[in-house]
């Protein structure tokens, strides 16, 4: 079964990278710029309970954890279809390519449609779109490499 060969503890730490990621790319990098054009100047601070904050982490961490998963599955279906579709599966660099063509097809519609359909700025679009190209590369290192 594909889920069996996945390395569980690359997933818990990945899906906690993630959010340690997302905090320095957010918070901390992009902090002002990213804050002042996604929320418009709000005292974030008075929006969210500490309860509601902290449900708010844990539904990320959960969703991180999904999607490790389905990454890792992923990564472990194209390396096992390099044989059967002619290209070399074992290659970092063209599964570099493969993740970012996930990335791009998974994670553009949302970021684009922060735009379209809500009217936020392009640099909110470009800080979570570089977010996510991190994000994944980070996952295909840590699971290429982690075995």
């Amino acid at each position: 079964m594909l889920l069996q060969g996945i390395n569980y503890w690359a997933v818990l730490v990945t899906g906690i990278l993630s959010l340690v990621l997302g905090f320095l790319w957010m918070a901390v990098i992009w902090k002002h710029p990213y804050q002042k054009r996604m929320y418009g100047g709000m005292d974030l601070s008075k929006e969210a309970s500490s309860a509601g904050k902290i449900q708010s982490f844990v539904i990320y961490i959960v969703v991180s954890f999904i999607t490790s998963i389905a990454f890792a599955a992923c990564l472990e279906l194209w390396r096992a279809g390099g044989k059967a579709f002619g290209y070399n599966g074992n290659s970092l660099s063209s599964a570099f390519w493969f993740t970012m063509l996930l990335t791009a097809g998974f994670t553009l519609p949302f970021t684009v449609g922060k735009k379209v359909w809500q009217f936020k700025s392009w640099l909110v679009v470009a800080v979570d779109t570089s977010y996510e190209i991190v994000r994944f590369t980070m996952l295909l290192l840590i699971f290429w490499f982690w075995k």
